[in-house]
């Protein structure tokens, strides 16, 4: 499969959106995130969590120091000055998590494309590809699926029991077969994949139309979701 990666990413670039990934999701736990805003000291763990990733590119790869420490520097005045932005502009959370990732992966491209000459990783670029494949479609995405349809959430009254963090996990996984689907052109058993889920959800969504419409834009943002990493990564 050939997708935007084969194009226009370096392995210096995947390498980097990486360390992203890891610091701004991985490493950050949701009390984290919700307290790093009002408490200087949570954030002050966070831009610590950012900076290891990138000690140990640089220790790697000596001549991307300095990328890494511009990296560092802005993503603490991002993070900084991000609840003052969000007051002043009137942002919602939406927006201001958008706001938020453009300039921290805005900036990161910039440097890679402007100040990198070198592109060679002690890592082969297919590697890199599928270990940011994996992390693109594992807690970000999740993420990014509470923040954007929140308001689709069935009400507490509508709920029934589950395990909690399975449906993150399912998905999780969900894209993890998606993606190697779409690698092995094995295009018709990603239908086989939705259609296992709703066997196994059927007496829910039969029974709680809320619960079917929210498992329904789950299901397909997962979906579209993968498509768009295995075209970004793989």
């Amino acid at each position: 499969m050939t997708g935007l990666s084969s194009i226009v990413m370096s392995p210096y670039l995947i390498l980097l959106l990486i360390c992203h990934l890891l610091s701004d999701y991985y490493f950050q736990s949701q009390k984290m995130a919700d307290r790093k805003d009002r408490d200087k000291k949570v954030l002050g763990l966070h831009i610590l969590y950012v900076a290891l990733p990138l000690i140990v590119v640089s220790l790697c790869h000596l001549d991307l120091w300095w990328i890494c420490l511009i990296i560092l520097l802005t993503h603490a005045g991002i993070d900084y000055s991000k609840p003052w932005v969000q007051k002043q502009w009137k942002l919602t959370n939406s927006w201001a998590f958008a706001l938020d990732q453009f300039l921290h992966v805005g900036i990161i491209i910039i440097l890679v494309f402007l100040g990198v000459k070198n592109n060679t990783t002690y890592l082969s670029a297919d590697i890199l590809k599928l270990i940011f494949y994996v992390l693109l479609v594992g807690k970000p995405t999740n993420i990014v699926f509470k923040i954007l349809f929140a308001k689709y959430q069935p009400t507490m009254e509508d709920k029934m029991d589950t395990i909690t963090g399975a449906g993150s996990m399912i998905g999780f996984l969900e894209r993890l077969i998606i993606g190697a689907c779409l690698v092995y052109g094995q295009f018709s058993s990603i239908g086989l994949v939705f259609t296992a889920k709703s066997i196994a959800r059927y007496n829910k969504i039969s029974e709680n139309p809320a619960f079917a419409e929210y498992y329904l834009i789950g299901s397909l943002f997962s979906i579209l979701s993968a498509l768009f990493a295995a075209w970004l990564c793989l």
